[in-house]
């Protein structure tokens, strides 16, 4: 995979955009974690992270005014959340971390002016390992002390605060040096090469927020000093002035140093003033390092929201009043706290069960997905992740820029399938089963038994295609669904019993995908290009998306337009309408189904993830295949979306559902029903894997006799055999994906060479045979009649040297692996 196609999907996934508050926060201070921090009781934890993002935390922490407060999502519901208030109660409560400054860089920084922008200018490069020093008129604090500080509520930041801010700047070897006032010609030296009596500055901050700051910077532009330039508008993006190596602000950017006219208007703002002395530090130390001082600045200061969050759901929650703004205790900040509402994204893993269960995000799983792929030699961790996927497009559908971990995990299937690092244990029995139904002894393709209909001779020719899992579980449904479609459609209509090759594309196995969609398209080709009628939605999109040219009607679209079956009925109580996930794309087709559900006067309950939002039941990806537990939790999520008995019209998805012990119908419950009353066919077991091959067998051999008049077709002696397995073993035998089929290959075997084991206290006897990648091991007893009780069945994927059959084909991951058998 190409690193651009990873950059492309993280791009599309928003979940690590910063939430709207710290968007706004001109210092990008995390308000989400602080008030997650402070309302879990870690104030230390909450002044750290202050200590990180905010300079002089001890200072600003009481002065921010708090423009997050314009932009908090919950404000939206009832009131912002006071973060002003959250930091206040946090500096109060605990103390700054000491700064580490980095080591001494040699070179030096003036910044003149004492005021909060150069405070922190100052105190930046510091950090950095610059020497600073901050050139001021008398105390330190320009504007601070003017203004007595900031007043809350009556009180004022006092003395402590600021004395703890020198504390951190000593900490950083920032040193101060009185002057007795700021000239154009202070400008002018400071500028000047390396003497005695300069050590060269390698840049100048003027901190305009400093009155007298502010008024030499006039003088000096007003003179036009040769090398300064008169230009008095910052740089937006850099805070830097005509000449390279002075940098200002602290006041309006339009406006940084006032003008002939007037001072500047812009009304003052403490959190303002330190983000420019902030980003002019960022400038300053790009340009020492030879770097352009614009390099890498898109994300500084406040930025549009990019995080999507969906508070439609948020319960109001009145603000907390402290009883000092200028002092709240950490019992109020903490009830406020309380009340951030944690913005984030995340609607595809609120959605979906697979992406839940691995406690991240997509552009995190792209991540582990990537280096799985990337990984030569070793373990790749990834690879149950990859292959958990249902690729079912809920993900795309909720996300706010369409990301599809789906697409993502289909395409990582194919590389590794293609780089033979896919382990074939994943999708093997999908494939086997694929691969059964598409034998030469179970599909077939036959016309219509009438022939062409002659009273319609300008009529399509039509091709039911039900796909292999109809049949495989309501084989007397699609018998009757085929002669309703066969009554009814002008053109006669032949039947097409095949697996469509959805499961070889979820596999990721092009090569194979190419093989069974060329076999359908040749099949449709010799039959005279036929319309063809698919039933299954999976169906749908594999031709869709690989048999393009062919022409194909939903089956559901087909049967809205004919009359309702003889004997259709509805289910008294509503059923709760399950749409499959491959229709999610297929408006019209959703469409159909209600208008069928309509014309039967079926009470119907829309789920909230329904139509394009729907839940996937598991089959689809296969990911019931490569992780069953997953699967399940498909299955089980859309199970507990409602109380009432669910319908669907995917008998996959009707199957599942059943399996995980929900009550659910299929539309040709309803249409064509058998002996049941709908609630009875909602409590009808899903069948097994066995159950299911045997139903495809007896299926065609049922349509070709009484269809087509052919002769009908006796069991083998093999499909003859009788086996006695209990309940407890049949489920285990599911669970292991054992068929009947392989139980009596392995029976057969023994029949002619032996078994391997005989238990001579239990007259029980052990067989094996590997009739492919996978071995499978028999315990079983032989009746007098000929019958077989089964005790136990298992299957391995290693090589046991010595047991017959173990020299089947194995890929090159089994290769080596060897184990001694010892029984009885």
């Amino acid at each position: 995979m190409e690193q651009s196609t990873l950059r492309a999907f993280e791009a599309q996934c928003i979940q690590e955009e910063p939430p709207a508050c710290e968007s706004r926060c001109p210092l990008h201070v995390d308000a989400r974690s602080l008030a997650r921090l402070i309302a879990e009781g870690k104030t230390g934890d909450a002044r750290k992270l202050l200590d990180r993002v905010m300079p002089l935390s001890a200072l600003l922490g009481l002065l921010c005014e708090g423009p997050c407060l314009e932009r908090c999502r919950r404000g939206e519901v009832d009131a912002s959340v006071n973060i002003p208030l959250l930091e206040r109660a946090c500096v109060a409560a605990t103390r700054s971390m000491k700064p580490m400054p980095m080591p001494a860089t040699g070179k030096f920084v003036a910044v003149a002016g004492a005021g909060l922008s150069s405070l922190t200018a100052a105190f930046e490069l510091g950090r950095k390992g610059h020497a600073v020093t901050v050139f001021h008129m008398g105390p330190v604090g320009g504007r601070l002390r003017v203004s007595g500080f900031a007043s809350f509520g009556g009180e004022t930041v006092g003395e402590a605060a600021l004395a703890a801010a020198l504390e951190q700047l000593a900490a950083v070897r920032v040193q101060f040096r009185e002057m007795k006032d700021f000239t154009a010609s202070w400008l002018a030296e400071a500028l000047a090469p390396p003497s005695p009596d300069n050590p060269g500055y390698g840049a100048v901050y003027l901190g305009l927020d400093d009155a007298p700051v502010g008024e030499a910077a006039r003088e000096a532009w007003q003179a036009d000093l040769p090398g300064i330039g008169t230009s008095a508008a910052a740089d937006a993006l850099t805070l830097g002035m005509a000449h390279p190596r002075v940098f200002a602000g602290g006041m309006a950017q339009d406006s940084v140093a006032g003008t002939a006219s007037g001072p500047a208007t812009k009304a003052a703002s403490f959190i303002q003033e330190a983000a420019d002395g902030k980003r002019a530090a960022g400038s300053i130390d790009r340009l020492l390092q030879g770097v352009s001082p614009s390099t890498a600045r898109e994300k500084e200061g406040p930025v549009p929201c990019l995080l999507y969050t969906d508070i439609s759901r948020v319960p109001p929650a009145p603000p907390v009043t402290p009883a000092n703004p200028a002092t709240p205790t950490l019992e109020e900040a903490r009830a406020e706290a309380a009340r951030c509402i944690r913005c984030e994204c995340m609607e595809c893993v609120k959605r979906c069960p697979y992406l839940a269960a691995y406690k991240g995000y997509p552009k995190k799983y792209a991540r582990q997905v990537y280096n799985n792929l990337a990984v030569l030699h070793g373990l790749r961790l990834a690879n149950t992740q990859i292959n958990s996927c249902a690729q079912c497009g809920l993900c795309a559908a909720v996300c706010p820029h369409g990301a599809d971990m789906g697409a993502f995990c289909g395409q990582a299937r194919r590389e590794m399938v293609q780089a033979r690092r896919m382990p074939p244990s994943a999708h093997d029995f999908a494939l086997l089963d694929m691969e059964y139904s598409n034998a030469p002894d179970i599909a077939f393709l036959r016309p219509d038994p009438a022939g062409k209909d002659a009273s319609a001779p300008e009529a399509d020719a039509w091709l039911f295609f039900p796909g292999c899992q109809l049949p495989a579980s309501l084989p007397e449904h699609t018998e009757r669904l085929y002669a309703h479609l066969r009554q009814h459609l002008p053109g006669g209509v032949g039947l097409f019993f095949h697996c469509c090759g959805a499961p070889a594309a979820w596999s990721g196995r092009e090569l194979l995908t190419g093989s069974v969609a060329g076999g359908i398209r040749q099949s449709w080709t010799d039959a005279g290009r036929p319309v063809i009628i698919l039933a299954c939605a999976s169906c749908t999109a594999f031709f869709k998306e690989h048999l393009g040219g062919i022409p194909v009607r939903a089956l559901w679209d087909i049967l809205a337009e004919l009359p309702l079956p003889d004997g259709a009925r509805k289910a008294e109580a509503p059923l709760a309408l399950h749409d499959p996930c491959a229709t999610r794309k297929e408006d019209a087709t959703r469409a159909s189904v209600r208008g069928l559900l309509q014309q039967l006067g079926q009470p119907v309950e829309e789920l909230s993830l329904g139509r394009e939002r729907t839940r996937c039941c598991g089959y689809g990806g296969l990911a019931s295949a490569a992780n069953p537990a997953m699967g399940g939790a498909y299955a089980k999520s859309r199970a507990e979306d409602t109380d009432n008995s669910l319908l669907a019209y995917c008998i996959m998805c009707r199957d599942r559902l059943r399996a995980v012990g929900k009550p659910a119908l299929h539309l040709l419950d309803l249409l064509f029903p058998g002996p049941e009353n709908p609630e009875q066919a909602a409590g009808r077991p899903a069948p097994g894997i066995s159950a299911r091959q045997r139903s495809r067998l007896d299926f065609r051999r049922h349509m070709l006799h009484t269809v087509w008049n052919e002769p009908a077709q006796e069991d083998t002696a093999m499909e003859a055999m009788v086996l006695h397995i209990p309940d407890d073993l049949a489920r285990t035998l599911e669970e292991r994906r054992i068929r009947h089929a392989d139980i009596k290959a392995v029976l057969r075997h023994a029949e002619a060479e032996g078994p391997l084991f005989v238990n001579r206290e239990t007259g029980r006897s052990l067989a094996s045979l590997r009739p492919r990648q996978t071995a499978f091991w028999v315990e079983y007893a032989k009746q007098d009649d000929g019958s077989y009780v089964i005790h136990d069945a298992y299957c391995h994927r290693m090589v046991v040297p010595g047991v017959p059959g173990e020299g089947a084909s194995t890929p090159a991951t089994g290769e080596g692996c060897a184990v001694k058998a010892v029984w009885g």
